[in-house]
C-alpha cells in the first residue's frame, strides 16, 4: 500500500511518464486536426515537456506546502492557497464554485481567439448567417434551405449567428465571445450534474476534468456548431433531469431545451435518446417524487416538445426529407473516409488520467449497483457501440465522459491525492493546449485568409473585388474561402462572377468536400456597379505561385501586388494562399 506522500506524488510522476510515452508512439495519432504526429513536427517538444515538468513540479510543491500549512485538518477538508473547499460545499461557496468555473472556462476559450478558422465548414454558416443580417429573421426563416443552401445542418446556430451579425456586427470577435461563453456554460452545466446526481465533489471533478481535453480548445473559437451543440445537449439532460425532480417551471425549460437540441444538429437526435434512460432510472429509484410522477413529468416534457417539432418539420419536410436523404446516401457512407481510431481520441487528444478514471467508473458503478450512473454512460457507451469513430461528432458527449471520470476519481482513496492527480491531468492539458496545439493551428494555411482579411482592413480603400483561382488538381473549391475571408474583414467583398475551373458533376458527387462544389456566389457578393471605384483587388488561390489567367492579367492592369500570405504547413491538401493588390496611383498618394 502505498503512503500518503507516495500517493500525492505519484500523480506528476504519472503525468510525465504518460507523456514521454504518448510522444514516443505519436505516430499512432490519427486524428485529423490535432494528430501528435503534426503537432510536434511543428512545436519543439522540449520545450513542451519542460513546461510539463516545471508543472508537475509546482503541484508537488503546492501538495507538500498545503499539507504543512494545514496541519491537522480532516481528510474531508482540501487545503487551496490560504482559504478550503469543504465537501459538501457551505451554500456560499455553492454560489462562488459556478462563477469560478464560467471566469476559468471562459479564460482558456478567449485564449484561443487568435487562432484561425481552420476548418472550411465555417463557410456554410458565415454564409447562412450573412443572409440572415442583410435580409432579416424572415426571410432566413422562409429562405433556409431553399435560397440559402443549408447542406446537412439545422438551422438554430446559423440563427442565432445571424442575429449576433445583425444587432453586434460581423465581426469575428462576437461570435467567439458568444461560443466561448457557451463553452464555460457547458463547464456549469457538467458541474451542476454531478452535484445534482451525486454530490458537490463529483460535479468540480467533472468540470475540471471536461477541461483535460485538449482538442476541445481547438474547438471553441471556430464558427461551427459543435461548442453550442454540446451546450444544448447538456442543457437538455440538465433540466430533463430537474424536471423530473421539481416538476413546475422546469418542464417548460426541459421541453424548450430539447427542442433547441433537436434544431442545432441530426447527430444531436441520436443523443438526446438519453432522455427515456433518465426517466427509466429515476422511475425504477426509491427517491423522490415517485416512479408514477415521473413518468407523468416525462411524458409531458417530451410531448410538449415534439408537438412543437412537429410543427416546425411539417413546414420545411421536404428540405429535411432531402438533408436526411443525403446524410444516409453522402455522409453515412463518407464517415468511413474520416475515421479516428478511439486510441487516438481517448489516449491523445483526452488526458490518459481522464480515460482510466472513467474506465474505473464502470467497475465501481456495477459494484455499487448505481442505476443513476447509465444516465452519464449511456452517450459513451452508444459512441463506443456504434463505431462513432470521428472526434467532432463526439464532442457533445465529452461532459458525460468527463462525469464518468470523475465519478471514477471518487474511488481514489485520499481526498488529497484526488485533488493532486485532477490537477496534474488539468495542468497536463493546459500545457499541451497552449504550447503545442495552439502554435500549431496558428501555422496551418488557414491563417492566410485571417491575415488578408486583417490586412485589407488597414487598407483605405472599400470595396475590394476578389477573384478565385483554382488549382489544377483541387480538393475542394475554393470559392469557399471567400466567406472565411470575410470574416476577418469589414470591407465590402465583390466576388467575380465567372466560376473557377473544377470539377464535374459527377467527380464533385463524389468528392470528399462535395459541399464545396455545390456553394454558389451569395448575392451579397455580386457586382454592384461600383467596380470603377475598387482600388484593392485580392487573389485567392492554392499559392502565391499559381499563374494568373489571362483575364485576371488584363484585371490587373495599373494594379501592383502589395502584399502576399502564403504560409503552407506541408498536412492539409486543402491549401489556401492570398495576393493583394492596389492601384499603383493609389499607392503613391496621386
Amino acid at each position: 500500500m502505498l503512503r500518503d506522500k507516495e500517493r500525492l506524488f505519484t500523480p506528476p510522476l504519472l503525468t510525465i511518464v504518460s507523456f514521454i510515452i504518448l510522444f514516443i508512439f505519436r505516430s499512432w495519432d490519427d486524428n485529423r486536426l490535432t494528430s501528435w504526429y503534426w503537432v510536434f513536427r511543428q512545436v519543439d517538444p522540449v520545450k513542451v515537456f519542460f513546461a510539463l515538468t516545471a508543472g508537475c513540479v509546482f503541484v508537488m510543491v503546492f501538495a507538500g506546502l498545503a499539507r504543512r500549512r494545514f496541519p491537522g485538518y480532516p481528510s474531508t477538508t482540501i487545503p487551496v492557497v490560504s482559504a478550503t473547499i469543504r465537501f459538501p460545499a457551505t451554500a456560499y461557496a455553492g454560489r462562488l464554485y459556478p462563477f469560478v468555473i464560467f471566469l476559468v472556462y471562459f479564460l482558456c476559450g478567449i485564449f484561443y481567439s487568435k487562432m484561425p478558422e481552420v476548418n472550411i465548414d465555417t463557410s456554410r454558416y458565415f454564409t447562412q448567417a450573412k443572409h440572415l443580417e442583410f435580409f432579416g429573421v424572415r426571410y432566413f426563416l422562409s429562405e433556409w434551405g431553399r435560397h440559402i443552401h443549408a447542406w446537412t445542418d439545422m438551422p438554430l446556430v446559423p440563427f442565432l449567428y445571424g442575429i449576433i451579425f445583425r444587432y453586434f456586427g460581423d465581426a469575428r470577435i462576437y461570435i467567439q465571445i458568444f461560443t466561448t461563453s457557451l463553452f464555460a456554460l457547458t463547464g456549469i452545466l457538467t458541474y451542476k450534474t454531478g452535484q445534482t446526481l451525486w454530490d458537490e465533489e463529483t460535479g468540480i471533478y467533472a468540470a475540471a476534468f471536461l477541461l483535460c481535453i485538449p482538442y476541445l480548445f481547438t474547438q471553441v473559437p471556430l464558427m461551427l456548431v459543435d461548442v453550442p451543440t454540446m451546450f444544448l445537449l447538456m442543457l437538455s439532460i440538465f433540466t430533463f433531469i430537474k424536471a423530473l425532480k421539481c416538476g413546475g417551471r422546469w418542464l417548460i425549460f426541459s421541453s424548450l431545451a430539447i427542442v433547441l437540441t433537436t434544431l442545432s444538429k441530426y447527430s444531436a437526435w441520436l443523443m438526446l435518446s438519453i432522455l427515456p434512460v433518465i426517466m427509466i432510472v429515476f422511475a425504477s429509484g426509491s427517491e423522490a417524487p415517485g416512479k408514477r410522477t415521473c413518468i407523468s413529468r416525462s411524458v409531458i416534457t417530451v410531448s410538449a416538445a415534439g408537438l412543437f417539432m412537429v410543427f416546425i418539420f411539417s413546414a420545411n419536410y421536404a428540405v429535411i426529407r432531402e438533408q436526411i436523404g443525403l446524410l444516409m446516401a453522402y455522409q453515412k457512407p463518407a464517415l468511413k473516409r474520416w475515421e479516428e481510431s478511439f486510441f487516438s481520441t481517448f489516449l491523445f487528444q483526452t488526458h490518459p488520467f481522464l480515460t482510466a478514471s472513467a474506465i474505473v467508473s464502470l467497475y465501481a458503478a456495477v459494484k455499487k449497483k448505481d442505476w443513476k450512473y447509465l444516465i452519464i454512460a449511456w452517450l459513451v457507451l452508444l459512441v463506443v457501440l456504434l463505431q462513432i469513430r470521428r472526434i467532432r461528432y463526439i464532442i457533445m458527449v465529452f461532459p458525460l465522459l468527463a462525469l464518468m471520470a470523475s465519478y471514477g476519481l471518487r474511488r481514489v482513496k485520499g481526498i488529497e491525492t484526488r485533488i493532486v492527480a485532477v490537477s496534474c491531468a488539468l495542468m497536463s492539458s493546459l500545457v499541451l493546449a497552449f504550447s503545442a496545439y495552439l502554435p500549431f493551428m496558428q501555422n496551418l494555411s488557414m491563417v492566410n485568409l485571417k491575415k488578408a482579411g486583417e490586412f485589407l482592413d488597414t487598407s483605405g480603400s472599400s470595396p475590394v473585388e476578389v477573384h478565385v483561382i483554382q488549382p489544377a488538381d483541387p480538393t475542394g473549391s475554393l470559392l469557399v474561402a471567400v466567406p472565411i475571408m470575410d470574416l476577418f474583414t469589414r470591407k465590402t467583398l465583390i466576388v467575380d462572377e465567372r466560376i473557377p475551373v473544377g470539377q464535374t458533376a459527377e467527380e464533385a458527387g463524389l468528392s470528399p468536400l462535395r459541399f464545396t462544389w455545390e456553394f454558389k456566389i451569395p448575392t451579397y457578393y455580386k457586382n454592384t456597379g461600383i467596380s470603377a471605384n475598387i482600388n484593392t483587388v485580392a487573389v485567392i488561390s492554392n499559392s502565391a505561385g499559381e499563374e494568373l489567367p489571362l483575364h485576371l492579367i488584363a484585371r490587373l492592369s495599373g494594379f501592383q501586388l502589395v502584399k502576399y500570405f502564403d504560409e503552407y504547413e506541408g498536412i492539409f491538401n486543402f491549401r489556401t494562399s492570398v495576393r493583394i493588390y492596389e492601384k499603383r496611383e493609389n499607392k503613391h498618394g496621386l
